[in-house]
C-alpha cells in the first residue's frame, strides 16, 4: 500500500515519531525516578505496619488480641488471623507485591509467603503468611488498599502522554502545512486563469513573506496577461480594418477581372482573419468563465454533428442513453469542435467516428476517431504546444495554424478535464476527452 506523500502526512509522521521517542524517555524517567521510589516507600510503610502488628499480636494476652485485629481492620484495612489458610501464588509478577515481599522479609530477616486464597469473600485480596515467634499469622488486605500501583499509573500516564503528543504533532503539522496547502491551491487556481486571487498575509514571518511574494507575482502575471490580450486585440483590430477594405475592393472589382485570382485573394483574406481569431482566442484564454450546469452530453454531440452535416466527410455517431453531466456547455462545444475539425482536416477525407462512453467510475469519456496518417508517439505531447505542426504527417495545403489543440489543452486545464491522444487500431488517431 502506497503511503500518502503530502507535507502534512510527512510532518505529522516525523513529529509523531519524535514525540513517541520523547514519550518513551519521559516514561522511563518517570518510572525510574518517581513511580518506583513512591512504590518502594509505600511498600516499606505497609511492611512496617505488618511487622509491628505481628510482633504486637504475639506479645499481647490472648484475650486482647481480638481488639488488635478489630483495630487493624477498621483503621488499616488489614485482616489478621491465626487460622491456617492455603495461599496460592500469583501467576503473573507484580511490581508492588515483589517490593512488599522484599520489604517484609528485610524487616523480619526471614522469608514469607505471599499470594491469594480461593474465597468469594476475599476475592481480589492479597494475603501474607508471616512466622513470628513460632506462630504463623496471616495478613490480608484488598488490592484497593495498595497505595501505589505502578502498572496502572504507567498505563494511565502513557495513554495521556501519547494522546497529548499525537494532538500536539497534528496541531503543529496542520499549522505548518496549511499555509503551504493554501499556496498550492492558489498557484493551481492562478494557473487555471483565475484573477484577483490573494493569499492572507498572516502567520509566521516566513509564511507572510511567501504570501506577499506570491500576491505580487499573481498581480504581475494578471497584468502581463491583460497587456498581452490588449496588445493582440489591438493588432487584430488594426489588421481587420485593411483586410475588410481588401475584401470590399475584391467584391467591387469589375467582372472582367481574373475570377481565379479574385477567389484566391478572398480565400487568403478569410484565412488571415481565421488565424487572427485563433490567436486572439488563445490569448484571451479563460478570462471569461462560463457557469457550469447539468447538460445531456448526447444532445451536445448531436448539436456538434448537426453543425457539420454539410461537410464532405462523413461523421458517424451511435446515440446512447442520456448522460447527464455538470459542464460548461459552450466551452465543451469549443473543445469538441476543435478536435473534430482536426480529425476532419487531417483524416484523409475518410469517415470520422464519435463515441460517448463512461469508465468504471462513471466518468464520461468522449472520443473522436479519424483514419488519417496518425501522430507518432513521441509527438503526442508536443502537438498541444501553440503553433506546433507535424510537417511530415500533416500537409500545409490543408491549412491549420497549430493552435487548435493548444486551445483545447488550455480550456481543458481550466475546467479540470483531461485530453489524451493514442493510436487507433488499423491506422488513425483517437483523441479522448475525459470529463
Amino acid at each position: 500500500m502506497k503511503l500518502p506523500n503530502s507535507l502534512f502526512f510527512r510532518t505529522a509522521t516525523t513529529l509523531g515519531i519524535t514525540s513517541l521517542l520523547l514519550v518513551t524517555i519521559t516514561l522511563v524517567s518517570l518510572a525510574w525516578f518517581v513511580v518506583i521510589p513512591i512504590s518502594k516507600q509505600s511498600a516499606e510503610d505497609l511492611a512496617a505496619i505488618l511487622a509491628l502488628s505481628a510482633q504486637t499480636w504475639v506479645e499481647l494476652p490472648p484475650e486482647t488480641r481480638r481488639d488488635l485485629e478489630q483495630e487493624l481492620l477498621e483503621s488499616h484495612q488489614l485482616k489478621l488471623t491465626s487460622q491456617p489458610v492455603t495461599l496460592n501464588h500469583f501467576s503473573q509478577p507484580h511490581l508492588y507485591i515483589n517490593l512488599l515481599k522484599n520489604a517484609v522479609e528485610h524487616r523480619l530477616d526471614h522469608s514469607i509467603n505471599i499470594g491469594y486464597i480461593d474465597s468469594d469473600e476475599y476475592q481480589d485480596w492479597i494475603w501474607l503468611e508471616i512466622n513470628t515467634a513460632g506462630q504463623n499469622l496471616y495478613f490480608g488486605f484488598p488490592r484497593e488498599r495498595v497505595g501505589a500501583r505502578p502498572p496502572v499509573a504507567l498505563s494511565f500516564i502513557s495513554a495521556a502522554t501519547l494522546l497529548l503528543a499525537i494532538m500536539a504533532a497534528l496541531f503543529i503539522a496542520l499549522r505548518l502545512s496549511r499555509p503551504l496547502a493554501m499556496l498550492s491551491t492558489a498557484t493551481t487556481a492562478v494557473g487555471k486563469g483565475e484573477q484577483k486571487l490573494t493569499l492572507p498575509e498572516t502567520g509566521p514571518d516566513e509564511i507572510v513573506n511567501l504570501a506577499q511574494q506570491f500576491n505580487r507575482m499573481a498581480k504581475e502575471v494578471n497584468e502581463l496577461l491583460e497587456n498581452r490580450t490588449t496588445l493582440l486585440a489591438g493588432i487584430s483590430h488594426d489588421l481587420r480594418t485593411p483586410l475588410t477594405r481588401i475584401k470590399l475592393t475584391l467584391e467591387i472589382m469589375p467582372e472582367t477581372a481574373d475570377n481565379d485570382f479574385k477567389q484566391s485573394m478572398i480565400e487568403d483574406v478569410d484565412e488571415i482573419e481565421h488565424r487572427l481569431s485563433e490567436v486572439l482566442q488563445l490569448a484571451r484564454g479563460v478570462e471569461q468563465r462560463e457557469q457550469a450546469e447539468a447538460h445531456d452530453l448526447d444532445e451536445i454531440i448531436r448539436e456538434l454533428i448537426s453543425a457539420h452535416q454539410h461537410n464532405a466527410v462523413e461523421i458517424s455517431y451511435q446515440p446512447t442513453a442520456p448522460v447527464i453531466k455538470i459542464v460548461a456547455k459552450d466551452t465543451l462545444k469549443r473543445v469538441l469542435q476543435n478536435i473534430l475539425e482536426n480529425a476532419i482536416r487531417y483524416g484523409d477525407k475518410k469517415p470520422v467516428s464519435i463515441q460517448l462512453q463512461q469508465d468504471e467510475t462513471g466518468t464520461p469519456l468522449i472520443c473522436i476517431l479519424d483514419s488519417g496518417p496518425g501522430i507518432p508517439e513521441q509527438e503526442r505531447e508536443a502537438v498541444f504546444r501553440p503553433f506546433y505542426r507535424l510537417e511530415n504527417s500533416r500537409s500545409n495545403i490543408t491549412g491549420g495554424s497549430g493552435l487548435g489543440l493548444a486551445i483545447v489543452q488550455q480550456l481543458c486545464h481550466a475546467q479540470g478535464w483531461t485530453v489524451n491522444i493514442r493510436a487507433r487500431d488499423g491506422g488513425g488517431t483517437v483523441v479522448c476527452l475525459k470529463l
